[in-house]
Order: structure tokens, then C-alpha cells, then sequence
């Protein structure tokens, strides 16, 4: 979608065309020559319309209605003295306006300063200040203007030196004094306004990015070549007429190009054109100078013009002119894209960084650094197409990523594709054949590279998961020796306070009994029997703890009959799903007491719907306890651990409805 032009910025370029129309009619109409004004008025054209241009993709840049505003005030300038003599000295009363002309052409150069040397650098590229504390800087520059403006506004006497007989018409005699002052007294305020202006320019640079350094590096580029002109003035005029012509745009150009980069040429085409134009035009200007000037002045022709010299000029540069272009153009590539190796430099290059490591995050950016130089492309993209079908993306430079490229290539390693190499060419420029050899070799090898560097990445994964089993496990033989010591205090806490304790009771009572054998045999016989009936039931209880260690009868007879044991003694009756085979089938002793103990753990939360099923498929022995109250998974952990030991897995479902385990083993004959 378009974006209109506002209003405003139509009314000031037509407003600008009627000044320039103005400017040539009058100049002619007072008989001055046109070389001078036609210079100013084709220079100066690329003003306004490099403001339109912007004005119209983006309105709310400032920098746009500077570049309107520049172009107003240079015509308004070259238009000024013309108006004003046609009016008031050629042609007096022939055209109204003359009075306003006049003064008019003394402060017109304030806001053409004010923009050009202060608003407009601190405002590029986007149109606002650095922040609020520039503001100090744009109000010096200000009061500068404010303080020019009344000195020269209200400054008697001669306001042109062509003219002599054009006065300041609001000019206060008997003034001049205190207006000095004024003037005076405005330096200081110019001249920090201009100290404060470099520094944004420098700070905004430091704190950019790589694009908002190329932006700014273009119009300064731009800026430099547009002193020259107005360097050699002194030297050959007629050389710096031509000049201004040729490089003097380049300020507004570059500027546009620079903000709308996105949407025109790519800038650093500008810059490389403006360095071998610049550089060109001072090697022109040097022989030329060498040559006339000096040369003629060493065989005395003075100030009259040798003939004979300005073509021998000529010639010498017609003949060093194609020499020095290539040079010159070979320099400012090195300079503006970065040194381009050959094909053999790029792909000995390529070998010896690829040889130095496989990582991933150095790989990549060496491939597509080595890929954009070896074609001399701005920017390179490289992809690594992972096994698990992501990818890995990396250009070069780094804040390249969103850009377009036109040239992709795949890359492959024994048919299979691993990844791409992807070029962005500069703006006109396509792939060469040579270039798309070099790509194609560049490929070939970086193929097997890409292969390694996937290898690589699927090691590192891999370690990384086994590091974190490894972790895993360590936690569950913590988990397990953890568990075996709470089982053995618990163990020992039983002991001493049940059994320990009914044991020293029967001790006692033996004592009692052997008086009582002398003295009431009758009693004696009942407390016998009595110790007798206790001391059973203190074996049947160092039965029920050493089965709580390990049931006699699983190593026994097995995992069914060990848990039909165990169900029998339970305050809440639970079945046994199992078929009749399974009650003489053997397994691996870690295994079957894995099973056991996870299902005696699992019966702690056991109601009358409680199932224990027994599946054995040949491959795999399942078992589940289902019909649980609750099945809290820190509770089995300890059964997890243990299940996990012997290779299995178990399933915890939380909530009050079901626990599942399931175990994966090698069977073991009966």
C-alpha cells in the first residue's frame, strides 16, 4: 500500500518550482549570466525531490520536511538580491515585493544554516534527537539564530555586493554598534551548537547498530565528497562548477538511500560508486592542476592560458584514466565489501577453519562468512537440517537473518540432504558462472562437514541424555540404600519394642516359675504353660518380621504363593487374578522379589475391590494392583527404584482408583 504525500509537502515543492521559476526569470530579466544560477538551480533539485521521496514512505520523519525545507531556502536565496533589484533599481514599481526581497536576502542564510549544520545531522536517520538532553544542544543552536537573525535583520546598509545601491530596508541607523554586539554575542552559542552536533553525530554512531553504521557511514561518505567542490573553488574554478554539479547531490541522495534502504538500492552501491566518482575527480583535478598550473608556471606563461598544456592535460588523463578506474574500483570494493579472496584462497580457507573444530556454533558462521566473501555477496546464510527435522540457522553478518536470498544451494552428503548455503548478491548483481562453480565446489565439501558437525550434535544429545540417566539411576540407588536403612531402623524399633520386650517378660517369669516348682507345682505347671502359649506367639511374630525381610516363602516357592500368603493374613480380602501355571513358574530372584514387595507396598492402600493381576505373554511379566484407595506416587517410590533396578518400569495412575505396574524381564527355568 501506498502511502500519500501530505498536503504541506506539495505546497512547499510547488511553492519552491515558483522560486526557482522566479529566481531564472528575473536573473534574466536583469542581465546577469545564468551559469551560476543554473548550476544552483540543477544542484539543488535533488533537494526536494529526495524530501518528497522520503516524505511519502515515511511522513512522520523529520528529516524529509528538512530536505523540503533546504531546497525552499537555496532558491529562496539565489532568488533574493534578483527580486529585489528587478523591483526597486531596473524595473522600479514594475513588481510588488522588492522592500521584503531585499531584506529577505540578508537573514535567508540563518534557517538554510540551522538546517543543514545542525538539525539535520543530529536528526538522521530517523528524525528524532538521541534523547531529551539534545534539546540543549537545538536550543543553542536556536538562540544563535534568534540573535543573527536580529543583528543582520535590523543591520543598516548594503544588503549585495552586485547590487551596491540595495539597502536593508528595516535596518535602524545610529544601531550599528549594539547590533555587533549582538552578532557577537551569537558566536558562542553557534559555535556550541556546532561542537554539541558532531558529538550526537559521534555517540549515535558508537551506540548503533551495523545498520545504523552503514546508514550514517553513507552520508557522511556523501558529506566529504560534497566539501570538494568548494575546496578546489580557488584553484579552477570552472572544475569546481562541475563539481558541485556532480557531488553536491550526493548529500540528499545519500540520505534517502540511507532511510529507505529497504525500499530502494542497497546504500553501500552508493558508497562504492561515490568513492571511485570522488576519488576520480580528484585525480582529474590533480593532473589538471599539475600539469597547467605547474608546468606553466616553471616555462613562465603566467596567468594567459597555454593551449598546448591543457591538451597534453588531457591527454594524460584520457590515457591513466581506464588504469586508475580499475585501481580505484578494486580499492573501494576492498574498502566498502571486504577483501575477496579467489576461488583456491576460499576453499584452502574453508578447509583449514573447518579442520579446527566441529561445533556447531563456530561452524556455521565460518561457512557462511567463507561462502558471502568467496562471491563477494553482503551477506550468507547457512542451515543444518537435524534428524529430528528442525533446523539450525546462522548467517553471516549476524543481523542479516530476515534479509532476502536470491541463491540458494542445497547441500548433500551421499544423497541425503543436510542442509542449504543461501547468497544475497547486491541490488542488479547476479551469480556469475565461476561464482556458481565456487559455490557448488564449496557445497561438495561442506557436505561431508555439515554430515560430521549433525554426528556431532546427535553425540552431544546422546551424552547429554545418558548423563542424565546416569544422574537418574545414581538418585535411585540413593533412593534404594536410603530405603533399606529406614526398613532396618524400622525393623530394629519393632524388635526392641515388641519382641525385645516380651522376650525380657518371659525371663521373668521363668524365675518366678522355678520358686513356684518348690513350693505349688500346680501353679508352677499352669505358668509353664502359659510362657509356653507366649513364647509361640514371640516366634510367630519373629516369623511375620523376618517374612517383612524376606518371605521364606518366595524363595521358596515363588512370586504367586509368597502373594497368596500375604493376601490371607490382610485385614481386607483381595484376590489374585493370575493363571493356574504362574504358581509354578520361576523367575529371576531380583525379579520376583521386585514384583512382591511393589504389590505388598501397593496392599497398604488396599480395599475390598483390590485386584492383583499376574500376566505372563512369554516376553514380558505384567502385573497390576488395581482398586486401591489412593495411589500417591512419593509413597512408591521406593518400589519404583526397585522395579527400575531389575529393568523394569512401574506406572503409578494417582488418584483413589487404580495403581499399574508393569515389568519387562528375561525369564528363568523352574
Amino acid at each position: 500500500m501506498r502511502t500519500r504525500i501530505p498536503i504541506p509537502a506539495l505546497i512547499i515543492v510547488v511553492l519552491t518550482i515558483l522560486v526557482a521559476v522566479e529566481a531564472t526569470l528575473v536573473n534574466v530579466a536583469n542581465g546577469r549570466e545564468l551559469q551560476v544560477l543554473s548550476i544552483g538551480l540543477v544542484t539543488f533539485l535533488a533537494f526536494p525531490v529526495m524530501g518528497l521521496l522520503v516524505i511519502r514512505q515515511q511522513p512522520s520523519n523529520a528529516v524529509g520536511w528538512l530536505l523540503l525545507g533546504i531546497g525552499l531556502n537555496t532558491y529562496l536565496i539565489f532568488g533574493n538580491e534578483d527580486y529585489a533589484a528587478f523591483a526597486l533599481i531596473t524595473h522600479p514599481g514594475s513588481i510588488p515585493g522588492g522592500q521584503v526581497f531585499a531584506w529577505l536576502s540578508v537573514v535567508a542564510w540563518i534557517p538554510l544554516i540551522l538546517m543543514v549544520l545542525l538539525f539535520l545531522p543530529m536528526l538522521f536517520p530517523d528524525g528524532r534527537l538521541l534523547s531529551p538532553r539534545w534539546w540543549i544542544v537545538a536550543g543553542s543552536g536556536l538562540v544563535f539564530a534568534v540573535l543573527a537573525f536580529i543583528s543582520n535583520g535590523l543591520m543598516p546598509g548594503r544588503v549585495s555586493s552586485v547590487y551596491p545601491s540595495l539597502m536593508n530596508p528595516l535596518g535602524i541607523s545610529g544601531a550599528r554598534e549594539t547590533l555587533g554586539i549582538l552578532n557577537d554575542l551569537s558566536i558562542p552559542f553557534g559555535v556550541f551548537a556546532l561542537m554539541g552536533m558532531l558529538t550526537s553525530v559521534v555517540v549515535r554512531y558508537r551506540r548503533g547498530d551495523s545498520l545504523l553504521r552503514r546508514q550514517l557511514r553513507g552520508f557522511l561518505l556523501a558529506v566529504g565528497l560534497a566539501i570538494v567542490p568548494f575546496a578546489v573553488n580557488d584553484v579552477n574554478p570552472s572544475l569546481s562548477e562541475l563539481l558541485v554539479v556532480l557531488l553536491v547531490p550526493l548529500v540528499p541522495v545519500a540520505i534517502a538511500l540511507a532511510i529507505l534502504r529497504y525500499r530502494l538500492y542497497d546504500v553501500d552501491v552508493v558508497i562504492n560508486r561515490a568513492l571511485v566518482y570522488g576519488t576520480l575527480a580528484v585525480f582529474i583535478t590533480a593532473v589538471y592542476v599539475g600539469i597547467v598550473v605547474g608546468v606553466g608556471a616553471l616555462i613562465g606563461s603566467g596567468n594567459r592560458p597555454n593551449v598546448l598544456l591543457s591538451i597534453l592535460a588531457t591527454a594524460v588523463v584520457a590515457v591513466a584514466f581506464q588504469p586508475v578506474r580499475q585501481r580505484v574500483q578494486r580499492q573501494a570494493n576492498r574498502l566498502v565489501y571486504g577483501k575477496r579472496a579467489t576461488p583456491y584462497e576460499v576453499m584452502a580457507g574453508f578447509a583449514d577453519r573447518m579442520a579446527e573444530t566441529l561445533a556447531v556454533d563456530e561452524v556455521l558462521p565460518r561457512m557462511a562468512e567463507a561462502a558471502a566473501r568467496g562471491v563477494s555477496a553482503p551477506a550468507a546464510r547457512v542451515t543444518l537440517r537435524l534428524p529430528d527435522g528442525s533446523d539450525r540457522i546462522t548467517s553471516w553478518p549476524d543481523d542479516m537473518s530476515a534479509a532476502d536470498f536470491s541463491h540458494v544451494l542445497p547441500v548433500s552428503y551421499r544423497g541425503e540432504q543436510v542442509g542449504e548455503i543461501a547468497i544475497r548478491k547486491r541490488p542488479g548483481e547476479s551469480i556469475t558462472p565461476s561464482e556458481a562453480k565456487l559455490l557448488a565446489d564449496l557445497a561438495s565439501h561442506a557436505g561431508l562437514v555439515l554430515r560430521n558437525v549433525r554426528l556431532t550434535t546427535e553425540l552431544q544429545a546422546r551424552l547429554n541424555e545418558i548423563t542424565e540417566q546416569a544422574a537418574q539411576l545414581r538418585a535411585s540407588r540413593y533412593r534404594i540404600v536410603s530405603a533399606r536403612q529406614t526398613e532396618q531402623q524400622r525393623l530394629e524399633s519393632e524388635i526392641r519394642n515388641s519382641v525385645q520386650g516380651r522376650l525380657e517378660s518371659i525371663r521373668a517369669e521363668l524365675g518366678d516359675a522355678e520358686h513356684l516348682l518348690v513350693q505349688d507345682p500346680t501353679r508352677a505347671s499352669e505358668a509353664l504353660d502359659r510362657l509356653t502359649t507366649q513364647t509361640q506367639g514371640t516366634l510367630d511374630q519373629l516369623r511375620d518380621l523376618a517374612r517383612g525381610i524376606f518371605p521364606p516363602l518366595l524363595a521358596d516357592r515363588g512370586l504367586v504363593p509368597a502373594l497368596e500368603a500375604h493376601v490371607r493374613k490382610g485385614k481386607v480380602h483381595v484376590s489374585i487374578d493370575a493363571l493356574a501355571s504362574l504358581a509354578a513358574t520361576r523367575y529371576d530372584p531380583g525379579v520376583e522379589a521386585a514384583v512382591y514387595f511393589a504389590c505388598v507396598e501397593a496392599l497398604r492402600r488396599a480395599t475390598t475391590s483390590t485386584v492383583i493381576r499376574l500376566v505372563d505373554d512369554g516376553d514380558e511379566l505384567r502385573f497390576s494392583v488395581d482398586g486401591l484407595a489412593n495411589a500417591i506416587h512419593d509413597d512408591l517410590q521406593a518400589s519404583q527404584d526397585r522395579i527400575a533396578a531389575v529393568g523394569g518400569t512401574l506406572e503409578i495412575r494417582e488418584g483413589a482408583v487404580s495403581g499399574g505396574i508393569r515389568l519387562i524381564r528375561e525369564m528363568v527355568p523352574a
